[in-house]
């Protein structure tokens, strides 16, 4: 199985520090640990792939890839999150 585990994107607000991240060299301020969590749940001959979207965008191939999508974020991620969760249904 290959497991594809989707952190959705950060809307430009005050909590997303997406202009202070510059002044730090980084380029999220919240990492996907409750993916990271579930991932070192699945079974350890899985093979997963984390993408999460405030650094790389999504790709076409990485849902193709997939045989299962896990998708994670917080209430101000609910529009992003929602479109990747139809984005990874439409792909099957």
């Amino acid at each position: 199985m290959n497991a594809l585990l989707i952190y959705p994107t950060f809307p430009d607000t005050f909590w997303s520090f997406k202009h202070a991240l510059k002044f730090i060299r980084k380029r999220s301020s919240y990492p996907p640990l409750g993916l990271l969590t579930v991932a070192a749940m699945l079974p350890q001959e899985w093979s997963k792939r984390l993408v999460d979207t405030n650094v790389t965008p999504l790709k076409a191939k990485d849902l193709e890839w997939a045989d299962c999508a896990f998708i994670s974020g917080m209430m101000i991620q609910r529009i992003r999150r929602a479109r990747s969760s139809r984005g990874a249904k439409r792909r099957g």
